[in-house]
């Protein structure tokens, strides 16, 4: 029997891997790349584990290399923002039922996403990160994006009836120096 999570489109929109700039008081222009490139490989290897097809959404050569040396599809982004990269990403999976991760969830597993996807098949999903904004969204179709500080609030305004799924392993994000401070206490 086919499982329908295989039909599940997992869009993780990477800016550049030179990124995380607000990172640049507590780690050199390197040590961000490096990390950013490690936080993208988790969620990616946790996506394809999960059974979701991954795709990579980007406007960076250097992304984009890496993602197909590592067999994972890729979509051109207009490098107009993170909403507009989601629904390029939704756009490009074609068809299919989607859920939009983060590139930079620390601790994402393959079972979280994975419940993500089964809740999914019933509903909208929206998972808030611990700042208020959102960290992953799932959906059919298209979908009002609207990213930015507080977007949970707008998302969930945009989709009333989708379920919320509050999961440590896909609310905490890394986007400020406090954030990686904390990331040891929670592993």
């Amino acid at each position: 029997m086919n499982d329908p999570i295989n039909d599940i489109v997992a869009v993780v929109p990477i800016r550049d891997f030179a990124g995380m700039t607000r990172l640049a008081t507590v780690l050199t222009g390197d040590q961000r790349r490096r990390l950013s490139e490690r936080l993208a490989a988790g969620v990616l290897d946790a996506t394809i584990e999960a059974g979701l097809r991954p795709l990579v959404v980007t406007s960076s050569k250097v992304v984009w290399r890496w993602a197909v040396s590592r067999s994972i599809p890729t979509c051109d982004d207009s490098g107009d923002g993170l909403s507009a990269a989601a629904a390029t990403g939704i756009a490009c999976g074609g068809d299919r039922p989607w859920i939009v991760l983060h590139a930079d969830l620390p601790l994402a597993t393959a079972s979280a996403i994975r419940s993500i996807a089964d809740a999914s098949q019933h509903s909208a999903v929206i998972v808030p990160s611990q700042d208020g904004g959102t960290s992953v969204l799932s959906g059919y179709g298209r979908f009002p994006f609207a990213y930015g500080p507080g977007s949970f609030h707008r998302h969930l305004a945009s989709v009333p009836t989708a379920r919320v799924m509050v999961l440590p392993a896909l609310s905490i994000d890394i986007d400020t120096p406090d954030h990686l401070e904390a990331l040891p206490r929670l592993v």
